[in-house]
């Protein structure tokens, strides 16, 4: 008997009502980009393909171990995602050969109302409506409101903050309602000429990616010159990476070390004139490891694992050394470089400098109060300390460090220390690659919108535009339906201020100076004065309630509520102006380690 094979077709509609530009009737026998995002009306896709094609593409998936893998460091992973052959009618235009395919990275994963985008120049490269090519779906599935990703792209675009435009959407497969989307302006030419006034630069994307050494081919290139884009990346790298200064103590400086007992070395063990001769003398690195980790950091000289490992939690490290150039160094910046794990206090000259994870008043058998992950114990961390320049003399100075573990019983214990000068700004290195005014309008609105998943709080979902004529960085936010929320479900740190984010890299360097934080303030300030209308927002919440509730889908029915949104909005002036009272909170905390995970099928 012949085989016979039967080919289904499953009819895709979509209805949207959408809130940005001006419209054309539906009819027209071509659209524009404005026909697309109308203010007054719904706009109707129909989108045909196969019942297997249907299948195939609504059960492609990713896992966190392939979109984490190791091997993201030096390009981004591969799309699980395959486009298959379909049709599409909008408002009556037909573009009779397209491809469709799923999309979404982890959180909005699903096989019964996926997110889709539509490339309408998948077969007829000339398709195109006003340059844009490729539609994209949202399907919400973290936004219990619906109302997330419309109402941030709407206030970073009022801001001056270039963001896609976005509408509200029906999707239908084969008939079977699939509840409301987002309609969102896919990052491609006509967003960035719109928001830059010129596409000839170069836009990556970023997901769980920094500006870090070693992770400049993790961003992916969307569109624009590899090579130009690529280089600006580099520079900001090396920017917050920085310039060697001029070492005063070094990784290779002599020193003293003693393990306390008792209290019989007093109080004034940090002075330039104590009698330090019983101690130990060794090589900067001291502290012990038990297993794998601090051990190439820790110089054998100052190895104390006999007397430290599970006998005492506190070292008093010493030294010495004399400034060469000292109107030179007088003239600079002076740093503290430390590698650290737990806790500690620094002196210079017997004046204590700074204090980490240390008890108020430390005595010879202190504890560290918190602990201090390895992997960031075991990097430089770099403290300004500036203001202590005129404790320097030319000759006989001494560098004095009380580290502490946060327990006996602790299998590792490490303290490297660094003292240099140097006349490199950080901050303003950086902002001759990435353009200031615009990532601090970016940064405080990601902020103020409570984007636990963007850049600022997770360095993931979003774009960034090389300028071609600055050459300077501009950001672009991106997958924006994790917001209106005062704490973030990844991070659950009890100290992580409400009014600022600092997971970015940049975020983080540019809070830890003072002038960064009152420049921060202001640009938060600002937009809370300028445009926070609690009562706008609100009213225009309801109002798109009243849209959407009728066209959920079952799924989105059962957790819908557009409350918090509303509450959050409420909530958020007052919340912020009582932390910020007495000046921006001071938080320190370093980012975490970007994910690299090793691919167990590999």
């Amino acid at each position: 008997m012949k085989n016979t094979v039967k080919t289904v077709l499953v009819s895709v509609t979509v209805w949207a009502i959408c809130f940005p530009s001006h419209c054309s009737p539906i009819g027209a026998e071509e659209l524009s980009v404005g026909d697309l995002f109308p203010t007054d009306r719904l706009i109707q896709v129909h989108v045909t393909l196969a019942q297997t094609d249907w299948d195939k593409i609504r059960y492609q998936t990713r896992t966190f171990f392939t979109a984490l893998d190791e091997s993201r460091k030096n390009s981004p992973p591969d799309s699980p995602y395959t486009y298959v052959d379909a049709s599409v009618v909008i408002d009556g235009v037909e573009y009779p050969h397209v491809g469709v395919r799923k999309k979404g990275f982890i959180g909005s994963q699903s096989s019964d109302r996926p997110s889709l985008k539509i490339k309408l120049d998948y077969v007829d490269k000339d398709a195109e409506i006003d340059g844009l090519s490729v539609l994209t779906l949202n399907n919400n599935k973290q936004d219990r409101t619906q109302l997330s990703q419309f109402m941030t792209y709407r206030f970073f675009n009022t801001i001056g903050s270039p963001a896609p435009q976005c509408c509200l959407a029906k999707v239908f497969v084969n008939g079977v309602s699939l509840g409301v989307y987002s309609h969102v302006e896919s990052a491609k030419k006509p967003l960035v000429k719109r928001g830059f006034n010129t596409s000839k630069g170069t836009l990556f994307e970023g997901t769980v990616v920094d500006f870090y050494e070693g992770w400049e081919m993790a961003f992916e290139r969307k569109f624009g010159k590899e090579k130009f884009g690529r280089k600006q990346i580099r520079n900001v790298i090396e920017a917050i990476k920085g310039e060697e200064g001029d070492k005063l103590v070094s990784k290779e400086s002599s020193g003293k070390a003693w393990v306390p007992l008792d209290d019989g070395q007093g109080t004034d063990w940090a002075a330039v004139e104590y009698d330090d001769q019983q101690w130990l003398s060794g090589v900067n690195g001291a502290g012990f490891e038990i297993g794998k980790g601090y051990q190439d950091d820790i110089n054998q000289s100052f190895n104390l694992k006999e007397q430290l490992y599970r006998k005492g939690t506190s070292v008093y490290l010493r030294f010495g050394f004399d400034v060469a150039d000292i109107q030179k160094v007088q003239s600079q910046k002076l740093f503290l470089k430390m590698k650290y794990d737990d806790g500690f206090v620094a002196y210079l000259n017997g004046t204590q400098l700074l204090s980490v994870n240390a008890p108020e008043k430390p005595a010879w058998d202190s504890k560290s109060t918190t602990s201090h992950p390895d992997a960031a114990a075991s990097v430089f961390e770099r403290f300004d300390i500036t203001a202590h320049l005129d404790k320097l003399t030319e000759t006989n100075n001494v560098l004095a460090i009380h580290g502490m573990n946060q327990s006996a019983s602790s299998g590792d214990m490490l303290f490297v220390v660094e003292l240099e000068s140097s006349d490199y700004d950080k901050i303003k290195e950086i902002f001759n690659h990435v353009d200031e005014n615009a990532f601090y309008q970016f940064w405080a609105a990601e902020s103020l919108l409570g984007f636990w998943d963007g850049y600022s709080a997770n360095r993931n979902n979003f774009f960034f535009y090389v300028h071609p004529e600055s050459e300077k960085i501009h950001f672009v936010p991106w997958g924006t339906d994790s917001l209106f929320q005062k704490t973030s479900p990844l991070d659950r740190d009890p100290r992580l201020p409400l009014s600022v984010k600092t997971n970015g890299i940049i975020s983080h360097l540019v809070y830890q100076t003072s002038s960064g934080r009152q420049h921060y303030k202001k640009v938060l300030f600002d937009l809370l004065e300028d445009f926070w209308n609690e009562e706008e927002m609100i009213d225009e919440i309801v109002r798109l309630e009243e849209i959407i509730r009728p066209h959920l889908h079952r799924i989105q029915q059962q957790r819908f509520s557009t409350r918090p949104m509303q509450e959050f909005i409420k909530q958020r002036r007052p919340e912020i102006l009582e932390e910020v009272k007495d000046g921006m909170p001071i938080f320190k905390r370093k980012p975490p380690e970007l994910p690299l995970l090793k691919n167990p099928r590999r």
